[in-house]
């Protein structure tokens, strides 16, 4: 029972990098990070390259305004052309 701690943690150690020492790297825990890795890359370079992309002769649209700015009156509108003229 003195070495059950030291069989437990071999077992582990082997099921974790058994696959890489036995040459069968594809499931090995250090090439689930690099897919992993590769594939948040690969995501990311795809959203930007679609930003950048909307970006590239376009420009940004204006917003239109439902109102009068603050300087123009329409005057038939409020009926008062004879007193703004």
């Amino acid at each position: 029972m003195k070495g059950h701690r030291l069989w437990v943690i071999a077992f582990l150690a082997f099921m974790t990098n058994g696959a890489s020492l036995l040459g069968i790297g594809q499931g090995s825990a250090g090439s689930v990070a690099r897919a992993i890795e590769c594939n948040h890359s690969i995501a990311h370079s795809i959203q930007t390259a679609k930003g950048a992309g909307l970006l590239v002769g376009n420009p940004p649209l204006k917003a239109r305004a439902g109102f009068f700015g603050p300087f123009q009156v329409d005057c038939s509108a409020l009926g008062m052309c004879s007193v703004l003229a």
